[in-house]
């Protein structure tokens, strides 16, 4: 997996918590040429910087050996999860994972779900209510599924493919 975008010691007399890691945006030119040059291996990747979100977004449309995943690090904030979320269900549907964990212990691991399933679950609501003021009549089956695959499904589903 590609995590990219930190920028490591950016401070370093913040030291010892992290070197003042920070965020800077990736260039996105060498994921697009690894995809390009290599469409029988599969990537999976992520982005701090909000900058990029876009960016990957089409990537992700244009290759099919591209999955991006997860809301990270300077990302993992309510509003930012939001906005990205609603903007990679409006370009790829559920063709993503919305979340991964770097917990590191088994603490962090639970309240990072929690948090991102409180900032996931509006976005869902939302976009069901906009089929259904379309006219489709959604299903539980179909909640249970989308879900299923924003949650890992579509990421086990890239692996066997």
């Amino acid at each position: 997996a590609l995590k990219l975008g930190a920028m490591r010691g950016m401070n370093p007399a913040l030291n010892p918590c992290g070197g003042g890691d920070g965020v800077v945006v990736a260039d996105v030119a060498p994921l697009r040429a690894l995809c390009q040059k290599n469409p029988d291996i599969k990537f999976l990747a992520t982005f701090l910087s909000r900058v990029n979100q876009h960016e990957v977004c089409v990537l992700t449309q244009k290759f099919r050996n591209l999955h991006i995943y997860g809301c990270w690090w300077y990302c993992n904030n309510p509003s930012m999860i939001d906005e990205i979320t609603r903007m990679r269900i409006e370009m790829l549907g559920t063709a993503f994972t919305a979340q991964h964990s770097d917990a590191r212990i088994l603490d962090q691991l639970i309240y990072k779900w929690a948090h991102s399933r409180k900032a996931i679950a509006p976005v869902l609501v939302e976009q069901f209510q906009k089929l259904c003021r379309a006219g489709w009549v959604v299903t539980k089956e179909e909640v249970e599924r989308d879900i299923w695959r924003l949650m890992g499904g579509s990421y086990e589903d890239f692996l066997a493919k």
